[in-house]
């Protein structure tokens, strides 16, 4: 079967997990291999006895220069959404020692890093 264009997957979880959280790595590994490596079927990215990081190391020669800073700016993304909501965490703490009373309005609602 041949395609008269290009084809772009969509992943259907929340977001692109982050690289740096051992919990996700197969979740990360799966996610960029489908989005920046060509294939057809799910062999193509992974092998049956191979896990999806183990795959990624071996196929992240086919990702491309502009894909792989694309690749960098959603990591890049991941780290500024951590340091702002430290930050608010900070600024919740410093707020709470001059008033005890804090609108959980305020309070980022994914701690999830």
């Amino acid at each position: 079967m041949k395609y008269s264009g290009y084809r772009v997957p969509i992943l259907y979880d929340p977001q692109i997990p982050r690289r740096d959280c051992d919990d996700n790595r197969e979740r990360y590994s799966r996610a960029l291999l489908t989005l920046f490596v060509p294939w057809r079927a799910v062999t193509d990215l992974c092998d049956v006895n191979q896990t999806w990081e183990d795959a990624f190391k071996s196929r992240q020669k086919h990702i491309s220069i502009h894909s792989w800073n694309i690749k960098e700016n959603i990591q890049l993304l991941h780290e500024c959404k951590k340091d702002c909501d430290e930050h608010l965490l900070q600024v919740i703490t410093e707020a709470q020692t001059d008033n005890d009373a804090i609108d959980p309005v305020l309070l980022p609602s994914n701690q999830e890093y």
